[in-house]
């Protein structure tokens, strides 16, 4: 019986560092892109397809470090690590350029940005006259570009209301106070209000206007949260980790019953997510807190 083709199989692990624990990747990178007996799925990929997966684990990778799980950790970032790697091999096909092209400018550019480290400017000691360097090299680097142009399109809309405040913040366009921050709120919630007298109305304009509205109220709720010192993002991430939590202990206390959510009536819901409140309150979460850069 003829011997059924394989790839290299990559060496046994555990690696004995970074560098071998690499190699290791690669060579399994290799047989799984094999012409021959390589994977149909790992075949066809292109620096396109692999996006949406590429997004999907930085997602995976952000929940396993927010709740602190080990294993977790070492699991995502690993999925991580060989997408970046894979994708190297895409680039390398599409673009002529691969993942040690990725390492060389990544190391480039933070020697660039940090010359009080690698440099001969003198040690930084504060955040603020860090960050005014950093965006003054950025800003030497690229002398075209506007003040909102390195904020990327992708990011998720919180974010990126933060990213973009943020950014015009630095350029002198900013809220002067929480106050006016918070007065702004209200002036939105107030014309939010008369937009939501027709909510049910089907026509594309009043339509239009509701959704900018809403559009203005989120917006001026992140500014908040953002002189606060919070990230709304990581606030309603927060939310939701308690609504999942609460909901969860919810639909436990009515299994025990042998009842589903739909089966037990607004009113009894309402109780049992009261008492999912008392029996969580306790339990603590990462901080909303940190800066969006």
């Amino acid at each position: 019986m003829d011997q059924k083709p394989s790839a290299p199989m990559p060496p046994a692990g555990p690696s004995k560092d970074a560098k071998s624990a690499l190699e290791r990747l690669e060579v399994m990178i290799d047989g799984l892109l094999d012409p021959v007996v390589g994977c149909p799925w790992d075949k066809k990929q292109t620096t396109k397809t692999i996006t949406e997966d590429l997004l999907e684990e930085v997602y995976e990778l952000r929940q396993a470090l927010n709740e602190d799980k080990a294993a977790d950790i070492v699991e995502e970032a690993g999925d991580l690590a060989f997408l970046l790697a894979f994708l190297g091999r895409l680039t390398k096909k599409s673009f002529d350029f691969e993942l040690k092209d990725f390492f060389d400018a990544a190391t480039d550019k933070m020697v660039s940005r940090h010359p009080h480290v690698f440099g001969e400017d003198q040690p930084i000691g504060d955040m603020e006259t860090f960050w005014k360097k950093w965006h003054q090299l950025k800003r030497q680097a690229k002398p075209q570009s506007g003040v909102l142009d390195s904020v990327p399109v992708g990011l998720p809309a919180l974010t990126r209301c933060h990213r973009l405040a943020q950014k015009a913040g630095r350029s002198g366009f900013d809220f002067q106070s929480i106050k006016e921050v918070r007065d702004t709120l209200d002036s939105e919630l107030i014309e939010l209000d008369s937009e939501v007298l027709c909510w049910a109305s089907d026509d594309p304009l009043v339509r239009e206007r509701q959704a900018h509205e809403i559009g203005d109220v989120l917006a001026s709720v992140v500014n908040l949260a953002r002189l606060m010192g919070f990230s709304a993002e990581k606030c309603l991430d927060a939310y939701n980790r308690r609504f999942v939590k609460r909901f969860k202990h919810m639909e436990e206390s009515l299994r025990l019953e042998g009842l589903r959510p739909e089966e037990a009536g607004m009113e009894k819901l309402e109780k049992l997510w009261s008492q999912a409140k008392k029996a969580l309150a306790n339990e603590t979460e990462p901080s909303p807190d940190g800066e969006e850069e």
